[in-house]
């Protein structure tokens, strides 16, 4: 039985993720090449899955150009290979699947030359700027102390999800995470996820002026129906955010499937770390895999 209902930002792509698991089968769906490759920005590993550096091209059956994406970013988090289920990874096809749904990645052939920033024929202006509270770059584009303006390039993304990203970016001072781009010149970054169809850019103002700042990322809502615990943690039936601290290198979407794991196992899995003063929860000691709970109304204790 489900005991834990999600709202929010992440419950309309887990219903879309459980209606697509439980369907009845059909025809078999041919595989279909995404338009754009995804970025694996340094030598990289899931399990026994060994990813170079480089541009890759993803193969999808049943599943969209996106959601592969999002889940190739999410999986290479899971450097041990320990996948959420039901999916499983063939590393001898380099392919991911959970029954119904796959994809396969390939090493695409020759180099693949950076993107362009995208011309948009009405981009956005977002209220208000973002403070960025010290100079701080990201890659190889610096960013000096003071306010930015974010303009969506791309519609599909929201000038908050836009910020939450920026805020995000800036505490990955060695580059953004695939399939993430980023493109500029100082006090001037464009961030492109092709394969999703997002971008915005954020550029210095100079005032001093502005919301956002590195500050902690707040998730979705998540209800739990009954009361429950995780190890020592008491956690009492109601509503919680999710929040990533700032420096967490975690996906909201990645720690609300291990909170949902953690609440269903009653328990931590080695090598999770729990912090129960804090209702916090770490991939062991002074790891960046990081996120905590934070109850609406309440406490955990």
């Amino acid at each position: 039985m489900l005991k834990h209902v999600i709202k929010g930002a992440g419950a309309t792509a887990l219903l879309a993720w459980l209606l697509a698991a439980f369907a009845l089968p059909g025809a078999a769906a041919a595989a279909t090449t995404c338009p754009a490759t995804f970025q694996v920005l340094h030598d990289d590993r899931i399990g026994a899955l060994s990813l170079p550096a480089g541009a890759y091209t993803v193969r999808v059956t049943n599943l969209s150009c996106a959601q592969a994406s999002t889940l190739f970013a999410d999986f290479l988090q899971d450097y041990d290979g320990d996948l959420p289920r039901p999916w499983r990874a063939n590393a001898q096809a380099k392919s991911f699947s959970n029954g119904r749904s796959s994809f396969s990645v390939r090493l695409a052939r020759g180099p693949t030359p950076p993107p362009g920033p995208p011309t948009p024929t009405n981009p956005t202006t977002c209220a208000g700027t973002f403070s960025v509270l010290h100079n701080d770059r990201i890659g190889s584009v610096s960013l000096p102390k003071g306010a930015y303006t974010i303009r969506l390039l791309r519609s599909g993304l929201t000038c908050s999800a836009a910020s939450t990203f920026f805020a995000q970016f800036l505490d990955q001072p060695r580059g953004v995470p695939a399939p993430w781009t980023i493109t500029g010149s100082t006090g001037d970054a464009t961030f492109q996820d092709d394969m999703g169809g997002f971008a915005f850019s954020a550029t210095r103002t100079g005032g001093r002026t502005g919301g956002g700042g590195r500050s902690a990322t707040r998730c979705t809502v998540f209800t739990v129906e009954h009361n429950d615990h995780i190890g020592s943690l008491y956690v009492p039936r109601g509503r919680y955010e999710i929040v990533l601290p700032v420096g967490s290198t975690m996906s909201c979407a990645a720690a609300q499937r291990q909170l949902v794991a953690f609440l269903d196992a009653e328990a931590l899995v080695r090598p999770w770390v729990l912090d129960a003063q804090t209702g916090s929860f770490s991939r062991g000691a002074g790891s960046s895999t990081t996120f905590a709970i934070d109850p609406i109304s309440g406490s955990v204790r």
